[in-house]
């Protein structure tokens, strides 16, 4: 029996229920943020006629109580209130947040326009503008709270992780460092139900994070389900199809229906118009840089303004990616060198094919690659239909055989210039996790995961997050 009780804190019926407070006053304090910025800003900037006094708006603070009880009948505050276990997928947060903020604030709408049947207490710009930036705003408000909350080390759900093999220690590394789940792990242990059931009864705690053979699990259910309250289960490392999916049930017999979403007809052409959009806007936004970087480029080392690499797009088929140049011309020399000379650094290459410190690199390139500067022009790519905006990162052909089996899976969507992988980590990911990613993104995608993976990636570059 191992203990992973090193991460400090006794265990108490509160620990979760603390978690869903923490959730609660985050979103409280970000729909008060907005109102307060939105009415600020409406009274600074908007028309010279404004007379809508603030003090009318203090008086709608039960739209604070409204917001919350919505997120809860949403399951966001990791589903019971008062037995909180595991949340939802963050993109699935997203949507739910997104929808019950509109709707508490149409809601609201609704009200005041029956109860006054007037306009002249409140402006109807300042609730909407407030509906749409607490929509968007609530999941980062509750990422900076979930994160305090994981610094101190309160305010997370005690759990036992039971089983055995790889996926119990890549599911107890996990667990320990996540944040956004707010787990942490009290005991990890075999497949001995005795032990478990002994932790339980020692501990208090009522979460069981499962890795059993289903055969074991299947014959101590009844055991189980009187010492835990909620019961997770992990049948194995393999990713399946089920961001969209469901609990079912046929003649008693309980099932999960897992939904492929890549093969809604729909859905597939709103991520071709979603991509092409957002490619524009970004291009018009960055298009600066496509002004002053050529110039650096140029100014602080010899060689072309752009790198063309050779990658695999959909279906294998051959692409060329465009960059900024972040090397010296004569890379490829420099890096034949290195690797036949330096035995350390031609492992770390065998590895990932990346160097830290990569001496190929300019100066200017590094400061490019850190703020992911250098992977703009790849919007060109997306505009020729060779790219997606989102999706898995592009590969080089002798990085196929890592996918192994699920390589066809890979390859049946365009690459992206972002993904999954770099919304959970980029360059700081190990190369399995981010195999599991990208099979985890081709199966489970969602034009709202698209849109979590897109505001991670700005928190990400913004940051400097593990960028190389």
């Amino acid at each position: 029996m191992r203990s992973a009780e090193s991460d400090g804190g006794l265990v108490t019926r509160f620990d979760g229920r603390f978690r869903v407070l923490v959730l609660m006053a985050a979103d409280a304090v970000c729909l008060f943020s907005v109102w307060t910025f939105t009415v600020w800003a409406y009274r600074a900037l908007g028309p010279g006629h404004y007379k809508y006094g603030a003090e009318f708006y203090l008086r709608l603070w039960p739209v604070v109580l409204v917001y919350i009880a919505l997120n809860a009948m949403f399951r966001l505050y990791h589903g019971s209130v008062m037995h909180p276990a595991a949340p939802v997928t963050p993109p699935e947060e997203l949507r739910r947040l997104v929808g019950s903020s509109l709707l508490t604030h149409l809601g609201l709408i609704a009200y005041l326009a029956l109860a006054y049947q007037t306009t002249e207490h409140y402006s109807r710009a300042v609730i909407v503008i407030s509906g749409c930036l607490a929509a968007f705003l609530a999941q980062p408000f509750r990422d900076f709270a979930r994160r305090a909350a994981f610094v101190l080390g309160f305010a997370r759900i005690p759990v036992i992780l039971a089983g055995e093999g790889d996926l119990v220690r890549r599911l107890e590394r996990s667990l320990s460092a996540d944040s956004y789940l707010g787990f942490r792990v009290v005991r990890t242990l075999g497949a001995d139900i005795a032990e478990i059931a002994a932790a339980a009864k020692e501990t208090g705690v009522k979460t069981l994070v499962s890795c059993l053979d289903p055969r074991v699990l299947r014959c101590q259910m009844p055991e189980l389900v009187h010492l835990f309250s909620h019961i997770e289960y992990m049948p194995s490392g393999s990713s399946f199809p089920v961001s969209g999916g469901q609990i079912v049930s046929f003649d008693g017999l309980g099932g999960i229906e897992m939904v492929n979403q890549r093969h809604f007809r729909a859905l597939r052409m709103e991520k071709q118009i979603l991509d092409r959009v957002l490619a524009l806007v970004a291009f018009i936004v960055l298009s600066p840089f496509f002004v002053v970087v050529p110039i650096l480029v140029k100014l602080t080392s010899r060689g072309p303004v752009f790198y063309r690499q050779d990658r695999l797009g959909k279906r294998g088929r051959p692409i060329r990616v465009w960059k900024f140049r972040s090397m010296y011309a004569d890379a490829d020399e420099r890096l034949k060198a290195i690797l036949e000379s330096d035995p350390a650094r031609r492992a770390e290459w065998d590895a990932g094919f990346k160097l830290r410190d990569d001496p190929r690199v300019t100066p200017l390139g590094r400061f490019l690659r850190k703020t992911s500067i250098d992977e703009f022009p790849q919007l060109f790519n997306v505009f020729a239909g060779d790219m997606a905006l989102v999706g898995p990162r592009p590969i080089v052909e002798k990085e196929v055989h890592y996918y192994g089996s699920s390589y066809e899976t890979f390859a049946s969507v365009k690459p992206g210039i972002t993904g999954l992988w770099q919304a959970s980590g980029r360059s700081d990911t190990d190369y399995p996790r981010r195999v599991a990613l990208d099979v985890h993104y081709v199966l489970n995608w969602s034009p709202w995961m698209d849109i979590w993976i897109l505001y991670r990636t700005v928190y990400a570059v913004v940051f400097m997050r593990g960028a190389c």
